[in-house]
C-alpha cells in the first residue's frame, strides 16, 4: 500500500513539474516574440529614410543634409580661363565666383582679391535694415532724417526729389537703395548705423574670417560676395522685397543682359571697378559674381560670362 501512494504522488509531482515547463516555455515564448517585434519596429524607424529624414530635417541646416559631395566644375573652370586669356584678365583684376544651387557645382577664382565694392554694398545695407524690420524693431512706414551730409550725385528719387531736412520713410529707402542704387539713400542708411558699426554688422553675413581692410573700407571679395548672396538665397522668405527690387535693378544690363531668366543682382561702379552678382533663376539656380578692374566696357564683358557660364552648364546639363 505504501508503494502505490508513493507512485501516486511521484506522478503527481512529474505533472506538476510538466506543467510548468510547458508553462515556462510559454512565458519565453512570448518574452522572444515581443523582443522581436520591438526590434523590427526599431529597426524600420531608423533605416527607412523618409522616417529618418524626417526627424532629421527640423534640427539641421537643409545645407547640411548634403547627400552629394561640392565639386569643383572643370568645364567653368576651363571657360573662365579661356575667357580670361581673350580679354586680357588676370589675378590683379578679375575675380569670380559661379555655385549651382541644383548640383552643387562651383568654380572660384581670385576669391579672396579685395576689390573696392562700390554700389555691391547696398545688398548687405539693405539685409541689415529687413532684418530689424523682421524683427519688429522699425516698420518701413518709420522714417529717417536726411542730413545735407548724405546727399550724393546719382541716380533715385531720394537724390533727385527730395531735399534734405525731410524724413524720408524706409520703404523708400530701400527700394531707391536697390532699384536705382541711389547713393544717398545709401548713405542716409549708413550714416544711422555708423560707418565703424555697419562694417562690423554686414560682416555676420559671412562665417569667413575677413582683413582688416574689410573693416576699414568699403572693399568686398568674391569670397564675401558670395557669401552674401547664398545667405540671401538661403533665406529668401526673409528679404522676398529686397529680392524683387534686385530682379528691377540695372534695367536689363550686366549679368541680366543677355539672359532670358530673371536675374536677382546688384551692380557696383565706382573709380574703374566695375562690378555685378546675384542670383540667376535659370533651369537650375545659380549663384554668379564677376569683379573686375580698369576693364574697357566692363559691364558688357561681365554680361558675355554670364551667358557664356550659363549657356556651357545648361548645354552640359541636356547631354548628360
Amino acid at each position: 500500500m505504501q508503494g502505490k501512494r508513493v507512485l501516486k504522488r511521484n506522478n503527481f509531482i512529474n505533472v506538476k513539474n510538466i506543467i510548468c515547463i510547458i508553462l515556462i516555455i510559454i512565458l519565453l515564448f512570448i518574452l522572444i516574440l515581443t523582443l522581436y517585434i520591438e526590434e523590427k519596429n526599431v529597426s524600420e524607424e531608423v533605416f527607412t529614410p523618409i522616417k529618418a529624414w524626417a526627424q532629421i530635417a527640423p534640427v539641421i541646416d537643409a545645407d547640411e543634409a548634403v547627400y552629394i559631395e561640392e565639386t569643383e566644375s572643370q568645364e567653368v573652370k576651363k571657360l573662365i580661363f579661356q575667357i580670361m586669356k581673350d580679354n586680357g584678365l588676370n589675378s590683379s583684376n578679375f575675380g569670380f565666383f559661379f555655385y549651382n544651387i541644383n548640383t552643387i557645382e562651383y568654380y572660384f577664382y581670385n576669391e579672396n582679391k579685395y576689390f573696392t565694392a562700390a554700389s555691391t554694398v547696398k545688398v548687405p545695407v539693405a539685409m541689415l535694415y529687413y532684418d530689424k524690420i523682421n524683427a519688429g524693431e522699425i516698420t518701413k512706414e518709420d522714417t529717417l532724417l536726411y542730413k545735407s551730409s548724405a546727399y550724393e550725385a546719382g541716380a533715385g528719387d531720394v537724390t533727385l526729389k527730395y531735399k534734405a531736412g525731410t524724413n524720408i520713410p524706409y520703404s523708400v529707402l530701400l527700394k531707391e537703395l536697390i532699384v536705382n542704387s541711389d547713393n544717398t539713400a545709401n548713405n542716409i542708411l549708413i550714416g544711422n548705423i555708423g560707418f565703424d558699426k555697419y562694417r562690423f554688422e554686414i560682416a555676420k553675413y559671412s562665417d569667413r574670417e575677413l582683413s582688416s581692410k574689410f573693416y576699414d573700407s568699403n572693399v568686398t571679395c568674391p569670397a564675401y560676395s558670395y557669401d552674401v548672396i547664398k545667405y540671401l538665397y538661403k533665406h529668401s522668405d526673409e528679404y522676398q522685397e529686397l529680392i524683387e527690387n534686385m530682379k528691377k535693378s540695372s534695367y536689363g544690363k550686366y549679368l541680366k543682359e543677355y539672359l532670358d531668366y530673371d536675374v536677382a543682382h546688384k551692380y557696383g561702379s565706382y573709380n574703374g571697378y566695375v562690378h555685378d552678382y546675384g542670383i540667376i533663376y535659370g533651369k537650375d539656380t545659380y549663384l554668379m559674381g564677376v569683379f573686375t578692374k580698369n576693364k574697357n566696357n566692363a559691364p558688357t564683358l561681365i554680361a558675355n560670362i554670364g551667358k557664356q557660364v550659363v549657356d556651357l552648364v545648361e548645354s552640359n546639363d541636356e547631354n548628360s
